[in-house]
């Protein structure tokens, strides 16, 4: 009798479905089409996100913050020209119409000029962009890469500090600010950082790798080699020691 009951219902809604009775406003379905993308950036898809957004763009070329999120999937492509102009656009009709500048966006251009080696425009971009968003923790990292790559450690350590405080489980910045003390010369201080992780068996090879690194500057090479022939072979293992040889003792 249920299953009478369910194939009853079943066959209502179906055909409620065919008769169009149900169907979608175009407004409901760009909402859907915007839900779907957001869907494939998640999953790592930017392919279809940018195929979506395209086609809604088509509709609005001037939808800033249809602008803004094309952008952002074109910088998880990795395609960081196109996501600049897309950004820089984005940024533009957003000033023209008299709006304030828009941390995200702000946070994605940073990021692309990064990727592409424009590290001083980056640098400008992305503290702006931390500025105007405090609480996000993508663009203090994205800062403090910026800062590690001018060599500026101290600044790159306050930057991951801030992300890590507003995301404690992200090993990527646990990560990049242990990095930040051991280029830094200080390998003891980046130890601290990763090294409980590592004990907890919660590390990654590039934890790991780092952890090598920083015992092999203190000295300690046969801790280094411990930790690093987990991720190396026999040949990769020969050549790290090599390159932890040059470091040797660097940060006693």
């Amino acid at each position: 009798m249920k299953r009478l009951i369910f194939l009853f219902l079943l066959s209502q809604l179906m055909a409620c479905g065919s008769s169009g009775s149900v169907s979608l406003s175009a407004e409901q379905l760009k909402v859907n089409d915007r839900l779907l993308a957001e869907v494939a950036m998640t999953n790592g898809r930017p392919g279809s996100a940018i195929e979506i957004y395209q086609a809604l763009l088509g509709q609005a070329p001037q939808d800033v913050e249809l602008l803004y999120l094309l952008g952002s999937a074109y910088n998880l492509s990795g395609e960081y020209e196109v996501a600049l102009h897309q950004l820089n656009k984005a940024s533009r009709i957003n000033r023209e119409a008299g709006y304030a500048s828009r941390g995200e966006i702000q946070r994605e251009i940073g990021r692309a000029q990064l990727a592409s080696g424009d590290t001083p425009q980056a640098l400008i971009s992305l503290e702006l962009a931390s500025s105007l968003l405090p609480g996000d923790a993508v663009t203090h990292n994205s800062l403090g890469v910026c800062y590690a790559l001018h060599q500026d450690y101290q600044e790159a350590r306050g930057a991951f500090q801030a992300a890590l405080n507003i995301d404690p489980s992200s090993l990527e910045y646990r990560n990049n600010l242990a990095l930040a003390w051991i280029l830094d010369d200080k390998p003891q201080l980046g130890i601290d950082v990763i090294y409980p992780t590592y004990l907890r068996g919660k590390s990654t090879a590039k934890v790991r790798q780092n952890l090598a690194l920083a015992f092999a500057m203190k000295g300690d090479l046969e801790a280094a080699k411990a930790i690093a022939r987990q991720d190396l072979t026999k040949a990769e293992l020969e050549r790290n020691l090599d390159f932890y040889g040059q470091w040797q003792g660097k940060g006693q």
